[in-house]
């Protein structure tokens, strides 16, 4: 994949709870690192075969190959929040690659 299609600034965050002072547990999402990627909302057609097939997938995230990406975690791109639906879709060619991930908004 060449680098000029991966023009969006995207933030990775991972799950984490704390302990407040009152001993409440609060979870929340940590930054983890920022990365570049290829960002896109689903067409409407998308959008509605997702829906039918019972995701509720919004968007699409296109990055290069790297480990440690799951479900858990959220992304961040344009001051909007996503979780990842699903488990990172590796590339046909050689599965190192690049990760498409599918997203959902965050309300």
């Amino acid at each position: 994949m060449k680098a000029g299609v991966l023009r969006h600034r995207i933030q990775l965050l991972k799950p984490t709870t704390t302990r407040s002072a009152t001993g409440m547990v609060k979870s929340s999402h940590e930054p983890v690192k920022t990365i570049w990627g290829q960002f896109s909302h689903l067409s409407a057609k998308d959008v509605l075969t997702a829906k039918a097939a019972g995701t509720d997938v919004q968007a699409r995230l296109t990055i290069r190959y790297q480990t440690g990406i799951d479900h858990t975690m959220q992304v961040e791109h344009g001051g909007q929040r996503y979780e990842i639906v699903g488990k990172p879709l590796a590339d046909n060619r050689t599965g190192r690659e690049y990760l498409t991930l599918l997203l959902k908004e965050v309300s």
